[in-house]
C-alpha cells in the first residue's frame, strides 16, 4: 500500500507536457536537499559524478546501480526535479540511507532505494526483490513516505538504455550553451507539424543548412523534455526515428 506524500504547493500545477521554450531544469526549491560525500567516503566508494541540466549542479552517486538510476532520472521526460541522498529510513534496528527524492510532472513524490544483488533474492519468474521488502514497506509506511525499491538487476536489464541516457545527458549538456538552441526547436516544431516521424538523418537533410551537432544536440534536450520521442532500446543513431510528442 502507497502513502500519499505531501507535494509543495509550487510544484503541482507542472502536470502538462512542457511547451516548446520550456527547460530542463525547474528553478522552485526542492524540498530535501542531498548529504554530501566525505572524504573518506570519496575514497572508498566507487563515485560517478556528472552535471545535471535538471538539477542545475553536480550530481555524485556511489556504484554503477546508483549511476544508472540516476541516468534515468536524468533523461526521464516525466520526472521533474531529484535530489540524491535525501534522508535516512530507520528500518527494525537499522538505519538505511536512501539513495534519491523523485518528483514527477503528475505531482507524485516518492523516494528510491537501490538495492545491491546480495541483498536481494529471485522471485518467481525471474525477477530479483529485496530481502527485506517487506521491512522497508513498513517503514516506509511509518513514516508516511513512498519508497521503491530498484535493484542491481534491475539496471543491468535496463543496460542498453543507460547508453543510450548517457549520451543524451551529454548532448543535452552541449545544447544549454548554443545560442541557436530556442531557432533549432522553432525549426524542428514546424518541420514536425508536416510529418509524423523521420529519421534523425532525414531530419538533417531538411533543415540544412543547421549544423548536425548543434541539430543532434537540440534533439537529445527535446528527448529529455519529452518534446521528441524515440525507442530507448533501439540505441541513438543519425539513423534512429524521432517523432513529436508535445501538444501544439
Amino acid at each position: 500500500m502507497q502513502r500519499r506524500c505531501h507535494v509543495p504547493l509550487s510544484y503541482q500545477d507542472r502536470t502538462q507536457t512542457p511547451a516548446l521554450t520550456a527547460h530542463l531544469h525547474d528553478r522552485r526549491p526542492r524540498p530535501v536537499a542531498p548529504r554530501r560525500f566525505g572524504r573518506r567516503e570519496f575514497e572508498k566508494l566507487d563515485v560517478y559524478g556528472f552535471f545535471s541540466v535538471k538539477e542545475q549542479r553536480s550530481v555524485e552517486v556511489a556504484g554503477l546501480a546508483a549511476f544508472g538510476t540516476a541516468l534515468k532520472l536524468e533523461c526521464h521526460p516525466e520526472t521533474l526535479a531529484y535530489v540524491e541522498r535525501p534522508r535516512h529510513l530507520q528500518v527494525a534496528e537499522r538505519t538505511v540511507e536512501l539513495d534519491f527524492w523523485t518528483l514527477t510532472r503528475t505531482g507524485r513524490e516518492e523516494f528510491i532505494l537501490v538495492v545491491p544483488d546480495a541483498a536481494c533474492r529471485t522471485i518467481p519468474g525471474g525477477a530479483r526483490t529485496a530481502l527485506d521488502a517487506e521491512l522497508i514497506a513498513n517503514a516506509a509506511w511509518n513514516a508516511g513516505i513512498n519508497v521503491r525499491l530498484v535493484t542491481e538487476f534491475d539496471i543491468r536489464v535496463d543496460g542498453q538504455r543507460t547508453i543510450v541516457r548517457n549520451r543524451l545527458l551529454v548532448f543535452s549538456q552541449l545544447a544549454q550553451s548554443l545560442d541557436n538552441n530556442l531557432a533549432i526547436r522553432s525549426r524542428l516544431s514546424a518541420y514536425f507539424a508536416q510529418i509524423e516521424r523521420a529519421r534523425i538523418d532525414q531530419v538533417e537533410e531538411a533543415l540544412r543548412p543547421i549544423p548536425a551537432p548543434d541539430l543532434h544536440a537540440v534533439i537529445c534536450e527535446l528527448a529529455c523534455l519529452g518534446v521528441l520521442g524515440f525507442d530507448l532500446a533501439h540505441g541513438l543513431t543519425r539513423h534512429t526515428l524521432i517523432e513529436w510528442r508535445a501538444a501544439r
